[in-house]
């Protein structure tokens, strides 16, 4: 079967773009056996591999390398001029597919008129909870009840999952980073090259947040598929390094602050709803401090309280210089 096929009488085509630095081993050797095993075959697969890193020595003789400019934010939102089918199905290089993967996905997409879908392979909902619990204290990342979204993205900037699941796919209002799908004509309208600026930061903190949600707040469709049959291998290929940084929490406050503005203060069409947005964030960092203070104490160190207010400080600087007063509105005014 080649890269089209078809449902409820329309025809979809699609293809594959993975973002690697081509050091993710045994783990993209099982997903591009995953791809090779699709019951529905892309009509391209393209390996966007940062400049500077070589190509892996295995292949399955279908995919096409482009060497790119290095970054998380830059090897995943380009032109995309190579591809001309109906959709593209963007993956990192560690992930796994089962072989109905593709099909599960575009199915849903055409059965919930769709204009994107992600696949929910980090499974919050499944959480322990102990995780759940630190996940709520530390990150302010908490479940909902609300049985219409899968995920939900609250006025401070953070998410909601939903805590039971009772169906295979719900639309949503963001997804996960690692896999998901949207129809080409889509992605070229919501104009993701303007959110290149997050490249900038030492780690793209967010990204998935920033990109998946601007398809939400611009009126189209996303989804997310609960039993797409997609694993998550767990690469961290470029993630370790943020990991293991002295500064991660100064990197993660300074893109929590920047991508809050831009995606909820700024596009917010009322007084009311901007008043309402500042107080969310304004109530969610005095609740940050609470687990930072703990930390300082347990670690004997001030300088997580330090990175966490330097980079709320840098990111309000950010946010008022030219360049990023200059970004075209996140929410692309309709004409």
């Amino acid at each position: 079967m080649d890269g089209s096929f078809q449902i409820s009488n329309r025809r979809f085509s699609y293809s594959i773009a993975i973002r690697t630095l081509g050091t993710a081993g045994e783990k993209f050797r099982k997903e591009l056996e995953s791809i090779r095993s699709q019951t529905v075959k892309p009509d391209k697969v393209i390996v966007y591999i940062a400049e500077g890193f070589s190509r892996p020595d295995y292949q399955i003789g279908m995919e096409q390398y482009v060497w790119v400019k290095k970054g998380m934010m830059a090897q995943r939102l380009l032109p995309y001029d190579e591809i001309k089918s109906d959709l593209i199905l963007f993956l990192d290089d560690d992930v796994e597919l089962s072989p109905d993967s593709v099909e599960k996905m575009v199915y849903a997409m055409e059965a919930k008129k769709f204009d994107a879908i992600g696949a929910d392979i980090f499974q919050n909902h499944k959480m322990s909870v102990r995780l759940k619990l630190y996940a709520a204290f530390v990150n302010l990342v908490i479940p909902h009840l609300d049985q219409k979204w899968a995920f939900k993205i609250r006025k401070n900037g953070t998410f909601s999952y939903i805590q039971k699941p009772n169906k295979t796919v719900y639309p949503s209002q963001s997804c996960a980073g690692p896999s998901w799908m949207i129809k080409k004509s889509v992605y070229e309208k919501l104009n993701f090259l303007d959110e290149l600026w997050l490249e900038k930061f030492d780690y793209s903190y967010g990204e998935d947040q920033l990109e998946t949600y601007k398809i939400y707040k611009n009126g189209f469709r996303l989804g997310v598929c609960f039993d797409s049959g997609i694993v998550n291998l767990n690469g961290q290929t470029d993630s370790k390094r943020y990991k293991t940084d002295n500064k991660r929490l100064y990197i993660k406050s300074k893109a929590n602050f920047s991508i809050w503005w831009r995606t909820i203060f700024i596009s917010s069409n009322t007084k009311s709803k901007k008043y309402y947005a500042i107080l969310s964030f304004a109530a969610k960092s005095i609740w940050t401090i609470i687990p930072l203070t703990i930390f300082c104490f347990k670690s004997l160190s001030f300088k997580p309280l330090y990175h966490f207010f330097k980079g709320n400080l840098d990111a309000w600087k950010f946010v008022h210089t030219s360049e990023f007063l200059s970004l075209p509105s996140y929410v692309i005014p309709t004409t």
